[in-house]
């Protein structure tokens, strides 16, 4: 089976109102977008064509949203390799408590740049 490409949401570079309303050009409902941004981080579209997953992604960025694109192999059951650039698990992933950014776990908030040291483990 072929290899499998995803573009995954995990928030925001611009404002909501930004991205609700450049989204919204590529035909995203205001509602689609607002679950987008309580869900987050989540897979936005999976394509085997690498081509098409970066447009999608470029089209998610020039909205205002900050994604990443993982590739992985759907029939492969084994462990996923780390270099592969698979999909990392919610605990991977930390929520602000000062703006309630969703983001990978780290040091500093990217949004406002509170410290997070005491979450990250």
């Amino acid at each position: 089976m072929n290899k499998v490409y995803r573009v995954v949401f995990t928030g925001l570079l611009r404002t909501e109102e930004y991205f609700k309303d450049r989204i919204s050009l590529l035909g995203v409902s205001h509602a689609a977008a607002e679950e987008i941004l309580k869900k987050a981080p989540v897979i936005l579209k999976e394509a085997e064509s690498l081509d098409y997953i970066k447009k999608y992604a470029h089209a998610i960025t020039g909205a205002g949203g900050n994604v990443n694109i993982y590739s992985c192999n759907p029939a492969d059951d084994t462990e996923p390799d780390p270099d592969q650039g698979t999909i990392p698990g919610m605990s991977s992933f930390t929520q602000c408590p000062q703006c309630g950014y969703r983001q990978p776990k780290n040091e500093l908030c990217v949004r406002c740049g509170h410290i997070l040291t005491s979450l990250v483990k």
